[in-house]
């Protein structure tokens, strides 16, 4: 058993800016039995919707809780009664039989409810009487019960799938003495129960045959009832209200008790509970942006914008390309089906290159800055440009279905990047299904809002990189590249040891600091700005003297970046000044007349350390060929406890896998392509 809320406002559609997010179509909801029967409670607005999402041909049962206009307005606007492939089943309570056809003798519908050219099949519903739906006995039993609302009303009980949902339509269960006790009985058991909660207790207006949610919470509660959905939501009732009111809920929730849901269109069900996705607000877009500015690092960047839009559109899989000249370049990955988020960082110095060019998928969206939605990209309409390279597919054995391509663009309206999503999961079945409008729209909302901050983060890097050049020119050692693989290697060093010293860790917590990490850490040489050229450049040994004006460097450095005001400032200056301390505290410089050692070294300038030493072994210098990864690992392990945190050089051994991406990812070149 699957439950769909198609509309969830009461008394009158509200489509508007204020009611967009939880919907502003009128009762309706839908229910997919495991048996293949399709059924629909009330035909408010919303079943117009859930009728366009339906195959061109079938059956379907509708059950019409009362004849208010709010709760069948949308039957008459339903694909199905249009369609001679489809019939409907049609279950009205006993008393409004007539109501189909009084629409069109009274003037308010146009054409005889007979002439429409699906098979309508009417039947009537009576409290207490079963109507078993489908043949056999795996089809879902409906039972109706009588509820308290002006003019009569039946509620609905199904059994079906070893799963028990009610459906009370509009239903005061304040209304009557005996209406609470009522109301238990009905929702004893129920797996999820859609209630009408149209008001509170501050707004509750007795005699209107609607309920104040408190009461429905307090009944649900007694009744064991395990999902608990409020619907019939006041039209005047916005989004910002329904937000406060489901943080209110989350307070409410006890972990193992009930689960209570503020309704919002689309939102699905399953018997063991919601559908396993994230629960957000309309708010969604303000608090993920709020939470982005935290970060500056171009990859922690990358990581959170492909997270989110994967969540809002269910996606298994994505990927961000940046352009770079006439290139799309591989830039952040996520693939649930190969790997979890967690191990994304893995594939981040993956250096896929591809042409800017109509003839890929990625390459037309970022060509023209059009986004495509495809349903199957084994399908593709006859005359496009664009083709599916399916070589990912055949190297991993994953299989890609429907795709969302989207491009984002900078300050001067280019087209900077493009966001690639893959395979939107059906929350019931796992399997991939197209991307709906929905979320297409909310994935263009987000690519368009977080356009400015990839922008501010890649103008960050680039701004460190014109610094490393200041330094460079003094010491040619100190490139881009150079200062990248440090920031790259301190950033996984920083998550290793995270991971190992808390073994249940604060994940955000560590993408956070390991941002500011790699940041800070390509700076840790700035100080040799201030070193003489004759010291930096001199070819042979230095003289004492000489080396002590070139320890002089980390102070430099530190008095520099006291200068920022930045969130990494602290880390930068702690690296700048202790990332030449030795573990056994015999390094440099003194700080208030003694060396620090151990764990007395900032955390930051021990992985520093690591990250510096090991790249200047493996890397070509005047006076010295490159090390092998092996040979400067070694070293790290020999000078582990004396030089190193013993920790970390186990961390560094750990990071074997990933040490030639960073170098294939970052590798020396000239300095006009830094940063480019």
């Amino acid at each position: 058993m699957e439950v769909i809320l198609r509309g969830v406002r009461g008394s009158i559609a509200n489509p508007s800016p204020d009611t967009a997010f939880y919907g502003g179509n009128t009762a309706c909801v839908e229910l997919r039995a495991d048996s293949g029967n399709l059924l629909f409670f009330d035909a408010g607005t919303g079943l117009r919707e859930a009728g366009e999402t339906l195959p061109d041909s079938g059956e379907c049962h509708i059950f019409i809780s009362h004849g208010h206009a709010d709760h069948i307005i949308g039957l008459w606007f339903f694909k199905p009664l249009h369609s001679p492939r489809w019939t409907t089943h049609l279950y009205l309570p006993e008393w409004l039989g007539h109501i189909p056809d009084y629409f069109y003798e009274g003037g308010i519908f146009p054409v005889p409810f007979d002439r429409l050219k699906g098979n309508v099949v009417r039947h009537q519903a009576r409290a207490g009487e079963v109507v078993p739906v489908g043949s056999g006995p795996q089809g879902p039993r409906v039972k109706p019960f009588a509820v308290c609302h002006p003019g009569q009303g039946l509620g609905y009980k199904v059994s079906a799938d070893n799963a028990l949902f009610v459906y009370t339509g509009d239903h005061e269960i304040g209304g009557r003495p005996s209406a609470r006790a009522e109301a238990e009985g009905f929702l004893q058991g129920a797996d999820i129960a859609v209630v009408d909660a149209m008001y509170s207790r501050e707004d509750y207006m007795p005699g209107w045959g609607h309920s104040a949610w408190e009461d429905w919470v307090e009944a649900a509660a007694k009744a064991d009832v395990r999902n608990l959905v409020l619907t019939h939501h006041d039209p005047n009732r916005f989004d910002r209200e329904l937000d406060a009111l489901d943080h209110r809920l989350i307070a409410l929730e006890k972990p193992g008790k009930m689960n209570i849901h503020v309704a919002r269109e689309g939102m699905r069900f399953v018997p063991s509970g919601p559908i396993p996705f994230t629960r957000y607000g309309s708010d969604w877009l303000l608090l993920f942006l709020e939470e982005l500015a935290r970060y500056r690092d171009e990859n922690a960047v990358l990581d959170r914008i492909l997270a989110k839009a994967r969540e809002i559109t269910h996606a298994d899989a994505g990927t961000i390309f940046l352009v770079e000249g006439g290139e799309l370049v591989f830039a952040y990955t996520h693939n649930d089906s190969l790997f979890s988020v967690d191990n994304a960082y893995k594939y981040a110095y993956a250096t896929v290159r591809m042409p800017v060019s109509k003839s890929s998928i990625a390459g037309y969206a970022a060509a023209t800055g059009e986004a495509l939605n495809i349903a199957d990209v084994r399908s593709l309409p006859p005359g496009v440009p664009y083709s599916f390279n399916n070589s990912f597919d055949d190297s991993t054995g994953y299989r890609t279905c429907s795709m969302l391509t989207l491009p984002f663009f900078d300050s001067m309206g280019k087209v900077s990047g493009i966001v690639q999503l893959i395979n939107s999961l059906d929350p019931r079945t796992g399997k991939p299904c197209p991307f709906t409008p929905g979320m297409e729209f909310n994935a263009r909302l987000l690519t368009r809002e977080v356009s400015g901050t990839i922008e501010h983060s890649r103008l960050e890097r680039k701004s460190i990189y014109g610094i490393l050049r200041m330094a460079a020119v003094h010491d040619p050692s100190e490139t881009g590249p150079h200062a990248e693989r440090v920031g790259a290697v301190a950033a996984e060093l920083y998550q290793r040891w995270a991971e190992k010293r808390h073994p249940d860790p604060d994940k955000d917590r560590i993408r956070y600091e390991k941002n500011r990490i790699r940041l800070a850490a390509m700076l840790h040489d700035i100080g040799k700005v201030g070193i003489s050229d004759l010291i930096l450049k001199k070819p042979g040994k230095l003289t004492d003297g000489e080396f002590a004006v070139m320890r002089g460097h980390t102070e430099i450095g530190a008095s520099v970046l006291a200068e920022d005001s930045s969130d990494i400032a602290g880390i930068a200056q702690n690296i700048a000044l202790y990332h030449h301390q030795k573990w056994n505290g015999r390094g440099y410089p003194l700080v208030d007349g003694k060396t620090p050692a151990g764990e007395d070294i900032p955390l930051s300038a021990r992985i520093t350390a690591v990250a510096d030493v090991f790249d200047a072994l493996v890397s070509p210098r005047c006076y010295k060929k490159p090390w092998t990864f092996e040979e400067a690992l070694d070293l790290l392990r020999k000078e582990a406890g004396e030089h190193f945190d013993p920790v970390l050089v186990e961390c560094m051994e750990e990071l074997r896998d990933m040490l030639p991406l960073i170098y294939e990812r970052f590798p020396d070149r000239t300095e006009a392509s830094d940063g480019q």
